[in-house]
């Protein structure tokens, strides 16, 4: 019998191996059984999250520090899996359709690496690590046959899990949308996802403009950030990472839970834009939104923070869509309250602080006291001010429409980025 024949009688018995595996009641570790003995290698079955669906038993290898990681901690920590994506290696596997050779300076063994494929999605990975005998060019094809079984396994077996995780990521995506593509079956999916989250929501929105594409891949950036949420559901949408999170106190959500949420965006240099909580999973998209008005809103008027609550711009949204589509913010100026105006010119010429004080004054509810002390002047002096500010101005600030009028000019200032000057 010559090399090729050889080698083709292989490959059909190990087909016929793993589909009787397959036809009977088997498992995953039943097929990395029969990988093992076939390759004389040990391997490992990852998913896209670098967590470890199984592991082969035997052969320990001791003296390769990626191989130990796997083994031990059961997946990848950010640290490796950053490292293979700045080597180039998750886009070499999205890339390739077929298993291939491996080796970098970080493992000390060669890899054979093969996608396992669900539905035309890449779901999963083989890597094959050549601890005990140096690879052969046949490995790559039983590699091959291995990852097609390993995808009928998954599908049939616990991976049906993961198959409605996508499932329910789909469907979020089409809510989003606000286009769901099955009507009919709308309220059972909204009932079966909403049953996964607690009972308020609120919409978290990524921007990943600044992110450093070298340390990580979007997919486990998005299972990462779930990671510092409680109870969260994630799916990439239009070049964002759009999070649902739930919870059932929202002051404990806001104060405690998304702090380590913030230290985490603060690292990786992303911004969100939160949503206000609503309790109807269905009205998702109007909250989306909200939080897309955040972000774009909070980047315009506060450069320097990184989080966006819609709480604190629901004002200026108001303000923005009062002008026309294309028309420049700074028309907005002339809704100003023409008193304001007056202060701020009386203020630039006289090297004074009235249009401060007035805002001073109707930020702190009225209290004389509290504004004073904030302007670090003494009591009667502030009183002055404010009868000074009447003289000017001839408003009436007991009027508790006037009030409204100056609090929303005050906010047009804010947005258009104008200083009131200050002594």
């Amino acid at each position: 019998m010559d090399m090729k024949t050889s080698s083709l009688h292989e490959q059909t018995s190990l087909s016929t191996r793993l589909l009787k595996t397959l036809c009977s009641d088997s498992s995953l570790q039943s097929l990395v059984a029969i990988g093992y003995e076939l390759l004389q290698n040990p391997f490992s079955i990852m998913d896209l999250r670098a967590n470890v669906l199984a592991i082969t038993g035997e052969s320990p290898v001791e003296d390769d520090p990626v191989w130990n990681e796997t083994v031990h901690t059961e997946g990848n920590s950010l640290q490796t899996f950053s490292y293979y994506v700045d080597n180039k290696l998750i886009e070499k596997i999205a890339e390739s359709d077929y298993p291939f050779f491996w080796a970098d300076a970080y493992s000390k063994y060669p890899r054979i690496i093969g996608k396992i494929m669900i539905d035309g999605k890449h779901i999963a990975h083989i890597i094959i690590c050549a601890h005990q005998r140096d690879f052969k060019e046949g490995d790559l094809d039983v590699a091959s046959l291995l990852c097609q079984a390993v995808s009928i396994e998954l599908q049939k077996n616990k991976y049906v899990i993961y198959s409605r995780e996508l499932s329910h990521e789909a469907f979020l995506y089409d809510l989003l949308e606000g286009t769901p593509k099955n009507l009919k079956h709308m309220d059972e999916q909204l009932k079966q996802l909403s049953s996964t989250l607690k009972g308020i929501l609120c919409v978290i929105t990524i921007d990943i403009s600044n992110w450093d594409r070298t340390t990580s891949t979007l997919p486990y950036l998005k299972d990462e950030l779930e990671l510092h949420l409680s109870q969260a559901k994630g799916v990439i949408h239009n070049r964002k990472i759009v999070l649902i999170a739930s919870f059932e106190n929202a002051k404990h959500f806001f104060a405690t839970e998304l702090e380590g949420l913030r230290q985490f965006i603060l690292a990786y240099n992303l911004e969100a834009g939160i949503s206000r909580p609503f309790y109807i999973l269905k009205e998702l998209r109007y909250f989306y939104l909200e939080s897309i008005e955040a972000l774009k809103i909070g980047k315009l008027i506060h450069t320097d923070r990184s989080i966006f609550q819609y709480e604190d711009y629901v004002i200026f949204h108001l303000i923005i869509n009062f002008t026309r589509d294309n028309e420049d913010l700074y028309s907005l100026y002339k809704l100003i309250h023409p008193g304001i105006i007056k202060l701020l010119d009386y203020d630039k010429q006289n090297k004074s602080e009235y249009a401060y004080s007035l805002y001073t004054y109707i930020f702190n509810f009225k209290n004389t006291t509290s504004s004073a002390a904030s302007l670090n002047i003494h009591r009667n002096s502030f009183f002055n001010r404010m009868e000074k500010i009447e003289k000017l101005t001839n408003m009436d600030l007991n009027h508790s429409d006037t009030l409204h009028y100056l609090y929303f000019s005050f906010k047009i200032l804010e947005l258009l980025n104008i200083s009131m000057p200050r002594i």
